[in-house]
């Protein structure tokens, strides 16, 4: 059985990579857990189960570790990465934004969480570091078509108008902020864009999975980076 992890930043980022695993390796053979990481430094640190999914007759096994902040991302990997990979686990991505950090900091920011200590020298192979610009949410903006199934007014007309923005034509990456651009958006319709697990949940399953596989990620790099590691791990032998 071939074995993957993930350790992303937080609730949001888990939620869109359990979904994407599942649009790439099916659901019928694939065992997926879920997992949180809380407390740490005031109180003991805990590891806790949020969901998980089993098959019977399992080819593919995927842990995704919400690590509660972008700057334990890294930290988590250090810790476990030497007992997944004695586990079987042929790969172990991070996944985090980059927001608050300005862009300028980007390739810093990038050489700094692909480096690993001399001790897991042997591991480097097995791991690498994905940063969404600025925030996972560029990616969700980048989906236009799940404006118009939450509400059919929002198209681009309507949203500049109201915004000062189309998110049907520009960068989605040169948006600062793209949770907050979200939040305006669904707010012109009476909705809003929160981190509750509900609500962030009912927005992934509006998003267009074969527009984001086939179209949005050669304007994207890191979700084309994200989606080429799934899709790698898939074709493995």
């Amino acid at each position: 059985m071939r074995r993957i992890a993930f350790f992303v930043e937080g609730q949001t980022e888990q939620i869109f990579v359990n979904r994407l695993i599942k649009e790439i390796l099916g659901t019928t053979q694939i065992n997926i857990l879920q997992k949180q990481f809380r407390g740490g430094v005031s109180i003991p640190k805990q590891e806790i189960v949020r969901n998980s999914s089993f098959s019977r007759n399992p080819k593919y096994e995927v842990l995704i570790f919400d690590c509660g902040a972008d700057n334990r991302v890294k930290s988590e990997i250090i810790e476990n990465i030497s007992n997944l990979r004695k586990r079987g686990y042929g790969m172990i991505i991070g996944l985090r934004d980059l927001y608050p950090i300005p862009i300028d900091n980007l390739e810093r920011l990038e050489k700094g969480l692909r480096y690993l200590p001399h001790h897991l020298k042997k591991d480097a192979p097995f791991y690498d570091m994905i940063i969404a610009i600025h925030e996972i949410e560029a990616w969700f903006l980048a989906e236009t078509n799940h404006f118009k199934k939450i509400d059919k007014r929002l198209t681009g007309h309507f949203i500049k108008e109201h915004l000062g923005f189309d998110p049907y034509v520009i960068d989605p990456e040169s948006r600062e902020h793209p949770a907050k651009d979200l939040d305006n958006i669904y707010r012109l319709v009476g909705k809003s864009y929160t981190k509750k697990y509900n609500a962030t949940t009912r927005v992934v399953n509006k998003l267009d999975f074969n527009h984001i596989r086939n179209n949005l990620r050669y304007d994207l790099e890191p979700l084309d980076k994200l989606l080429k590691v799934v899709e790698s791990f898939k074709s493995q032998k």
